[in-house]
């Protein structure tokens, strides 16, 4: 997947700086349109959320497992006339999609990518109303969805918005809104802070929904019955075998560390590897990371980054509870 909606030249020239309502592109991520009269009734045998409660007014949170529970992918799923958008990261989007394929051959469904027809952007800040307001969309509430002119607005969080918009539409914001125009890291840190994950690469097929906190933001079902890998998704509930959750960390540093990235915790003396980075954006030397951590961890915990032991981190509180 590969997204040429807006250009290298245009994404340098946008800063982090905005501290008010913003606008970011995000060509990162993408979206693939799901149709046919088995839609619904094939997600739900695939996927972690209940998509018998999918709304034009509501979108769903979820995520797609292999066999063994491990996921393929995160994603918001968000009803456009009578297909299915699905929208994610485009590592973990490009990984699901061919899983989905691979089982759609017996349903009648079937998937489109939508590169030259839809972009993506990110609406956050303080005081959003207003802007969204210009941009044609009413206020809602956090889960809601508001459609106008064939653009699509996710309310992920309180003023953190997801924006599916025409590719031709987007443009035009863009030059329209010029001075509101943020980097995506900008939005992707509101996103971190919100304790909202996505996958890349080297997470793939590396961890079951609970170990991202994924119950704590309503994208597992766990009453809608059988669906790929909801037997060992049950078993981290019902049994308690899941030890490992996602924590909010922070740092001091220029320092980016990639997904994968080692953490470290200090035992007495030493230091064992104990996480590993999902998610990490540094703006101005604030780095604000999510990890995947023994779930007993407390703040008074040492971590460091193992390839830059210098690197210490803080744990940052959430704004949910990990269930």
């Amino acid at each position: 997947m590969q997204s040429s909606w807006i250009s290298a030249e245009q994404l340098a020239q946008l800063s982090n700086e905005l501290s008010d309502a913003f606008i970011s592109p995000l060509p990162a991520f993408h979206i693939v349109r799901i149709s046919g009269p088995d839609q619904i009734k094939f997600l739900q045998g695939q996927v972690t959320c209940d998509v018998t409660q999918l709304s034009a007014e509501h979108f769903l949170r979820g995520a797609h497992c292999d066999a063994k529970g491990k996921m393929w992918s995160t994603f918001h799923l968000c009803q456009a006339e009578s297909d299915i958008l699905q929208i994610g990261f485009r590592d973990e989007l490009q990984a699901s999609l061919l899983q989905l394929k691979k089982y759609g051959v017996f349903s009648k469904v079937s998937f489109s990518e939508t590169i030259g027809e839809l972009a993506v952007l990110g609406i956050g800040g303080p005081n959003s109303a207003e802007l969204l307001a210009t941009l044609g969309f009413n206020a809602i509430e956090t889960g809601a969805v508001s459609q106008h002119q064939g653009s699509y607005l996710l309310a992920l969080a309180a003023d953190h918005f997801l924006w599916i918009a025409p590719i031709a539409t987007a443009q035009q914001v863009i030059k329209d809104h010029a001075d509101i125009m943020a980097a995506p890291t900008r939005w992707l840190a509101q996103h971190i802070q919100h304790g909202i994950p996505y996958l890349e690469q080297p997470l793939l097929a590396e961890y079951v929904p609970q170990q991202l906190n994924l119950q704590s933001l309503a994208a597992i079902s766990f009453s809608k019955g059988c669906y790929m890998g909801q037997e060992m998704v049950a078993r981290m509930k019902y049994l308690g075998k899941n030890k490992r959750a996602m924590f909010l960390l922070s740092a001091t540093t220029d320092i980016t560390p990639a997904a994968g990235s080692d953490i470290e915790l200090q035992l007495e003396q030493n230091w064992r590897r104990s996480g590993v980075i999902v998610n990490a954006v540094n703006i101005q030397g604030k780095l604000a990371v999510l990890a995947v951590l023994p779930n007993d961890l407390t703040p008074d915990n040492h971590l460091r980054l193992a390839e830059i032991p210098e690197v210490m981190f803080r744990i940052e509180p959430l704004p949910y509870t990990i269930e």
